[in-house]
């Protein structure tokens, strides 16, 4: 008798295993997790504290996905008019994210880069990184990973010390990476 509800128990069990392994019907079904939708956007629109020059290294050569891939001074690329002082590059994107990253392109003069302000649906700036930008690699990229926001953003504004490296920072591309 115990031999038999021995039995009884392990059969049970085994039939229980398998349904939660997903056995139904002699075959298995896959269940699987939804996976959140993560969207990575480059910006449409771009303004600057100034411009080296128009239409080169204008703020609009920071639209889009990059497109350099050398460390060298280049017109695809958004600079400074000065190239020695405090400066910014504000970008706006189509649609409005719960930020994870924003991910910023370089490919000249890297280390400027002062702090990431992110602006939410209602106007409020969010600094979501302060501090000193690495000088290498380059070209190279500044990742900010960025915690819990109260709304959705944007909009990316990036400050720059340019005296921090004498010399002009170019900016080829800002992407924000962030759930909709």
């Amino acid at each position: 008798m115990a031999k038999r509800m021995t039995s009884a128990w392990v059969g049970l069990g085994l039939a229980l295993w398998l349904t939660a392994c997903g056995w139904i019907d002699g075959s298995f079904v896959v269940r699987t997790t939804p996976t959140p939708e993560v969207l990575s956007q480059w910006a449409n629109e771009a303004t600057a504290s100034s411009a080296f020059g128009i239409p080169d290294w204008s703020p609009n050569r920071a639209v889009g996905a990059p497109e350099i891939d050398l460390c060298a001074d280049d017109p695809r690329a958004w600079a400074s008019a000065r190239g020695n002082g405090v400066e910014w590059l504000q970008l706006a994107y189509p649609k409005p994210v719960n930020a994870l990253e924003v991910r910023v392109y370089q490919t000249y003069g890297r280390g400027a880069i002062s702090r990431v302000t992110l602006f939410d649906v209602e106007g409020t700036g969010h600094v979501v990184w302060e501090g000193v930008d690495e000088a290498e690699p380059c070209p190279g990229m500044l990742v900010v990973r960025v915690a819990d926001l109260p709304l959705p953003v944007a909009t990316v504004r990036i400050d720059l010390d340019e005296s921090r490296t004498g010399g002009w920072n170019q900016i080829d591309a800002v992407e924000l990476v962030g759930m909709p």
